[in-house]
């Protein structure tokens, strides 16, 4: 899996710990009671900070940071940093030790999962392999999404724009669809659209105008969506009613989640020196 986050060390935590391990046995008798406790805690040490680790083994705060820096690690900072790589990778999960879920809670994971479950199992199915193929051979895309969803289609613009080039968030009410006057008739343009209920009639509205224009469009809405089907087969229904308060965004965001991992490694030359060059631009701008 390719590292995704500008703040990434390109250090691995297992080569840290691995360090940690092999050199235990000759560090100061403080940095040693610090690097047993780090080794023995790792899955709930994204938790801790250096002062809470110091309190818990005795320790100076300052000498937590010592002994990182010893095996070539920044800090806390860096460590954090670490941690977020490899379980974000990994998919392992963090959690407090001892913690367990009431029955009303349980129940809601079930939901939830089973809405997962539901994105999963169109994976291998032709709307889904006709999304990812038009989302990567289109020379532009656009994606958008209105009311609740607008967000949601603003991250995944920038996330897909990381995976490939000239991806535009299109907000139709603030330009009034400039971007669509005299189309290119030598590119191919594909609308990816996010939509959920109470729909939004703009977003049919935007589907039949870029079919009009020759453009190809992917949606990716819930499990009531009555129109979609109707203008595209490129259709993902991630189902949405799970009991929440409003209705569950969780398979949505996996869904588009998917796509955008399918885009990237569709890209002839990988996901890789996109990110590297993000990565490089990221560090410039000194925001990580």
């Amino acid at each position: 899996m390719s590292q995704g986050f500008a703040s990434y060390s390109e250090v691995s935590l297992d080569d840290l710990l691995s360090k940690i391990e092999a050199g235990l046995a000759a560090l100061p008798k403080q940095e040693a009671k610090i690097a047993q406790y780090l080794l023995l805690n790792v899955d709930t040490m994204s938790f801790e900070t250096g002062k809470s680790i110091s309190q818990k083994t005795g320790t100076a705060e300052i000498t937590v940071g010592r002994m990182l820096r010893r095996f070539g690690c920044a800090g806390m900072k860096e460590f954090k940093s670490l941690l977020r790589q490899r379980y974000s990778i990994s998919g392992e999960v963090l959690r407090h030790k001892g913690d367990d879920l009431s029955p009303a809670w349980r129940d809601q994971l079930a939901l939830e999962m089973r809405a997962l479950q539901s994105v999963y199992d169109q994976l291998d199915g032709a709307a889904f392999k006709a999304a990812e193929r038009r989302l990567s051979d289109a020379d532009e895309v656009y994606v958008t999404g209105f009311q609740t969803v607008r967000g949601l289609a603003e991250d995944s613009a920038r996330r897909l724009g990381l995976a490939r080039s000239h991806v535009r968030f299109l907000s139709a009410h603030d330009s009034m669809l400039s971007e669509w006057i005299e189309p290119a008739r030598d590119k191919t343009s594909c609308l990816l659209l996010i939509d959920v209920v109470p729909y939004a009639a703009e977003c049919q509205t935007l589907a039949a105008l870029a079919k009009e224009q020759g453009r190809s469009v992917v949606v990716v809405t819930d499990e009531y969506c009555h129109w979609a089907h109707e203008v595209t087969d490129a259709v993902l229904n991630a189902p949405s009613a799970t009991g929440l308060f409003l209705e569950s965004i969780l398979g949505l965001n996996a869904a588009l989640a998917l796509l955008i991992h399918s885009v990237a490694n569709r890209q002839a030359a990988g996901p890789t020196p996109r990110l590297r060059e993000w990565k490089r631009m990221s560090q410039r701008l000194k925001l990580f």
